[in-house]
This record gives C-alpha cells, sequence and structure tokens, in this order.
C-alpha cells in the first residue's frame, strides 16, 4: 500500500501562492482540490495523468485522513469502476488533486473572499 504522493511542481508552486495569502496548509488545499476536481464533473482525460511528481509530497493519513474510504469510494463512483488501491494513490488521488488545484486557483485569483467564494459554490473542507 503506497502512502505517500508528490504534486506535480505547478500544483506546489500553485498552492504556495494561494497559502501565502491565505495561510492554508498544503494537506488543506489539497482537500479543496479534489473537491473541486470532483465537483467538475469533468472526466479526467489522459494528460490529467501525465504530470510530473517534482512538487510537495504529500502523506496520506494527512491528506485523507479518517475518511480515506470515503474517498476512494467517491473517486470510483466518478470513475465508475473499481480502484485497485495502488491506482487510488499514485493516479487518480494525484491527478484529481493536480487538476483541482488549478481550479482552486482560478478561484483564488478572481474571487474577493476565496473561502466566502467556495462555501458558497457548496465546496468544504
Amino acid at each position: 500500500m503506497i502512502f505517500k504522493i508528490r504534486t506535480c511542481e505547478k500544483t506546489m508552486k500553485l498552492f504556495e501562492e494561494i497559502s501565502a495569502s491565505t495561510n492554508y496548509a498544503p494537506f488543506i488545499l489539497s482537500k479543496l482540490a479534489i473537491s473541486m476536481s470532483l465537483r467538475s464533473k469533468m472526466p479526467l482525460n489522459d494528460d490529467d495523468f501525465k504530470t510530473d511528481s517534482l512538487g510537495l509530497e504529500l502523506n496520506r493519513q494527512t491528506i485523507t485522513g479518517e475518511y480515506d474510504a470515503l474517498y476512494k469510494s467517491l473517486i470510483e463512483m466518478f470513475e465508475h469502476r473499481h480502484i485497485s488501491e495502488d491506482e487510488y494513490m499514485q493516479k487518480y488521488l494525484k491527478a484529481h488533486i493536480d487538476r483541482g488545484a488549478q481550479l482552486i486557483h482560478s478561484e483564488f485569483r478572481y474571487s474577493k473572499d476565496f473561502l466566502l467564494g467556495l462555501l458558497r459554490e457548496g465546496i468544504s473542507i
């Protein structure tokens, strides 16, 4: 079982920019990123899986904690199929964090109150 993943370098830079203004830790931003990616209802495409691994190292327990089974189930529902443990962390969770980072960065850049904007959209941590 895999317990750590690395985001892509772009995600790391986006998280650093958002953290500098909001003081949100990467694990909080990761949860928001997963939520935003799943909420978009856009299927992951091949490019979403072709990102580098030069960014932040994140621990599975820190990202999903006691709700790991829930996160995995949500991603399986999104994909409409069973996902192995290795695929879940290394492939799908990473892809949703990397894609979601771009989505929350867009919200961050164009919203006066970042967290309030996310709450209005129904995204919770």
